[in-house]
This record gives C-alpha cells, structure tokens and sequence, in this order.
C-alpha cells in the first residue's frame, strides 16, 4: 500500500521513513501540500499523511483540495504538534478522516493507517441481512439512528438547526472520532439545538426531545428489554469503534416501525447493514444526497443497494426528516402508544 506524506521537517520525514520500514507499506514524500497534489495527479496513493504548518501550501489546504479535486480521495490522516479541539475541528471540517498529535506512539499510528484505508477500500458487497421479526413500534416513542464520519461534524451542524425539540422521538447518533473529540462535539451541538445532548453511558435512560452520542472508542446499543443505553465492548464493525451498524440494528429490533435511520457523509459503509435492519423492520431510511456530502462512500453505499426511503441534499434533510416524524405520529397506533403511558 502507497502513502503520502507531505512535511516539511527532514527530521520528521526521516522518522516516518523508520517507522514505515518493514511494514506493508511504501512511502512516497513531498515537503508542501502544493507538491503533495502534483504526485497525486500521476500517482495513486492509498493514504495521505499530513502535517498542518507547511510553506506554499500548509495541510489544511491540502485536504480541502484534495476533497474537491479527487471524486475517490484516499484516506487522509494529519499529523500535527497543534492539539487543541479547535484545531481538531478545523481539520475534521476540512475534511480529514483522522487527527493524531505529535508526539505519536508508532503502533497506533500504523493501526490507524490499516484501518482507515481498509475503510476506504471497503466494497458495496454487503453480508445478508436478516429481517427483524419485530414489525411494530413496542414503544412510546420514535427512535432516530444517526451515521457520520469524515465530515460529519460541519453536516451534522447543518442539520440541526432544522429540526425541532420533538416530544416523541429521541436522537442516537454515531460520529466515528475519539473521545475527546465527541466531548468537544457535543458542547457544539448543544448551542445550536433545543434538545439535550448527551454522550451516552452505560445504563443511561434515554427519553424523547434528547440526542445521545455514542462514546469513543466503544459501541453503543439500545436495551432490547427497556429505555436504556447500553455500552458493548464488541470488535470494531466496518473498521470502525464505535460503529453505527450495531446502534442502528438496535433500534430496528428495538424500535420496529417507529425506527428512522439517517446515513451522512463519511467513508466505508457503516450505517449500511444497520439500515437493512431497520427498513426490514418496517422502518424509514433517509440518505443524504451523496453530490452534497464531504464524503459520499457511506450515503451512496446506502443508496446503492437501494435501502435508501428518502434521498435529500443536506440543505433538506433536517425538514425531510422532521416530515417523517410528523407523519409517523400522526398514524393511530403511534398515537395509542403514546397516549396509553
């Protein structure tokens, strides 16, 4: 597999060198983002390494060109000395797959490269998916499943703002990323919306008008048996930890006909299998349109194996699925459910 990496540091190169010695890997290197981009118009990578302070062109710029002007990008990771959630952002919205600190630990940083390309190259073949027996809402409310991963935080803050503090359905929403990274996440999320926003724990009630955000590093599920959270320290799914197809298949068994999945921007195809499961629950399936997304491997991987209910541009999504509640708690037996407790 051929990485590149773009750094301006001879020391820094020269340790990447050692790092990638011995490993399935070659390495190719440039010393600006601006040379970075003229090997990618000869050669095919798949991965680029980047460090942010670089002159010409720094590593921002890089992945925002990279994003624009290659319709099957590799996996990109940066490397920098910058730390800060602010810094995270930027490169996260920029859109880079993953975000490590210097100085790095030469093993997480060859697991994170593994994974994240075999992410990438991740086929539309999907396992069979099995339907869930149950095919009607067993509970009170509505249970919406959201995917993002590679410029999911900006989307996700685009959506929002569209959607109303619903009394009915509760938000359970995946964004690939480490922990600290979600923490930050959520305290941005909650200025722009009225609902609470919550990173989930184990054994934590979940109610209506709340979104709840699975943690880093581990799986988070919905108790069969009652309206709680449950946390599972499973295998990552889709190269990913934690994931969205385990969440989402979840809520299909949990929640039936009253399931909503929503699949965004990112790579691979996570959301995708869980999607099966809860259209073949009886539930709903939205994708954002992949021409609006950072990313579009996930939603197009969803819409491809037409699993999709609902295709909308990210700019009509928050409506769309707004106008999907609305019409789920507007069918009777939704409203017997509700009214019984």
């Amino acid at each position: 597999m051929k990485i590149l990496l773009a750094e301006d540091d001879a020391m820094v190169r020269i340790m990447f060198r050692k790092i990638i010695k011995g490993t399935e890997f070659t390495l190719v290197e440039a010393v600006n983002g601006e040379e970075a981009l003229v090997k990618m118009k000869s050669e095919e990578f798949d991965a680029v390494i980047t460090d942010w302070m670089m002159p010409k062109m720094d590593g921002i710029e890089l992945i925002s060109n990279i994003r624009k002007r290659f319709s099957d990008p590799p996996y990109i990771l940066m490397v920098t000395a910058i730390s800060t959630d602010e810094a995270m952002k930027k490169a996260l919205d920029a859109g880079a797959d993953d975000f490590i600190t210097k100085p790095f630990f030469r093993d997480p940083l060859l697991q994170s490269l593994r994974n994240g390309i075999l992410r990438s190259k991740q086929g539309k073949g999907v396992s069979k998916i099995i339907a869930s027996r149950n095919t009607t809402s067993r509970r009170s409310m509505i249970g919406i499943g959201i995917a993002s991963s590679t410029g999911g935080p900006q989307t996700l803050m685009k959506l929002f703002p569209d959607i109303p503090k619903f009394t009915n359905a509760a938000f359970f929403l995946v964004q690939h990323g480490p922990a600290w990274m979600l923490r930050s996440f959520a305290l941005r999320l909650q200025e722009i919306t009225p609902m609470g926003v919550f990173i989930g724990e184990d054994g934590m009630r979940f109610s209506p008008g709340n979104i709840y955000i699975a943690p880093g590093d581990i799986h988070m599920i919905i108790d069969p048996n009652s309206d709680v959270l449950r946390l599972i320290d499973d295998p990552p799914e889709n190269y990913c930890k934690p994931a969205a197809d385990p969440l989402f298949r979840s809520i299909g068994s949990a929640f039936g006909t009253s399931a909503i999945s929503v699949v965004l921007s990112g790579m691979g195809k996570d959301g995708t299998i869980g999607s099966g499961y809860i259209a073949a629950s009886g539930g709903t399936v939205l994708a954002q349109d992949p021409a609006t997304a950072i990313l579009p491997s996930m939603p197009k991987s969803v819409i491809d194996l037409r699993i999709a209910t609902e295709v909308h541009p990210i700019e009509k999504l928050g409506k769309a699925l707004t106008n999907v509640v609305n019409d789920l708690t507007s069918k009777p037996k939704l409203r017997l459910i509700a009214t019984g407790n």
